[in-house]
């Protein structure tokens, strides 16, 4: 399987009676990830940028510090496996969770203590700019276009977006992103993430791992995403359908 989406048969109802259709729906994926021969996760995804995904569940919870780590990375998609080689000796610790669900909920990586504050101060953008990346952002995965199944992540600067993911699991997207970013080189510390979903705590730490200065979202943050954003120096945007633009936090990289 190397498809984001699959036709199914179903049936619509409505006042004038049932009839069969066809609908597309994505697909979801169980990959098994080995690190260094044993056995380490299973998560639920999208069957698309599966390595990226794999380097970004590596790093969010602290398994790598950077793409170099990597000895080796086979993905076999038809045996839904992914084996993964260091060089140091690496270990999940005996916090980790062995099955990561769609919804996310990753174990360690959001535990951890002495995160340092963002301090990034030359990564602004306008509000019109903000709206403008929300409107390609929104329009850029034909996936969600056809089925409105997945969520999305993105990695842009106030101009551009530069790299876009989508998965069925609102963590995956992200890490995907991520992942891309170790591959490519690609400091994340001087753009800014684009997200469907709603920023949680776990998705606030985890664009703060990264040193990310300015998170963009779509949905309403919790009260403790807003905490987090506050407290690691992240802004914190909210593009609303109408365009219209909240910070919530560190509202000075905001140009008017």
């Amino acid at each position: 399987m190397n498809s984001k989406t699959i036709q199914v048969s179903a049936f619509r109802h409505g006042p004038e009676g049932s009839r069969r259709v066809d609908e597309t729906v994505c697909c979801e994926f169980a990959l098994s990830i080995r690190l260094n021969g044993a056995e380490l996760v299973t998560t639920l995804c999208t069957p698309a940028d599966l390595e990226h995904l794999v380097l970004g569940i590596l790093f969010s919870e602290g398994l790598i510090r950077q793409y170099e780590d990597i000895k080796s990375i086979t993905v076999d998609t038809p045996n839904q496996t992914a084996e993964v080689e260091t060089f140091a000796t690496v270990e999940a610790p005996p916090s980790f969770k062995p099955l990561i669900a769609t919804g996310g909920g990753k174990g360690k990586s959001f535990e951890r203590k002495g995160l340092m504050p963002v301090t990034d101060t030359q990564t602004c953008l306008t509000a019109a700019q903000a709206s403008r990346l929300m409107n390609l952002f929104l329009n850029a995965s034909p996936t969600y276009i056809t089925t409105r199944g997945v969520h999305s992540s993105a990695l842009a600067s106030p101009e551009k977006i530069m790299v876009f993911k989508d998965d069925i699991g609102r963590h995956n997207a992200l890490d995907k992103v991520f992942g891309q970013c170790l591959v490519s080189g690609i400091d994340t510390g001087k753009h800014l993430v684009i997200l469907s979903g709603r920023v949680s705590s776990e998705m606030l730490l985890k664009v703060a791992l990264r040193r990310v200065p300015i998170l963009l979202t779509k949905a309403v943050p919790t009260d403790t995403g807003i905490e987090l954003a506050e407290k690691t120096g992240i802004t914190l945007l909210r593009c609303s359908k109408e365009g219209a633009v909240t910070s919530y936090t560190h509202h000075w990289r905001i140009n008017t």
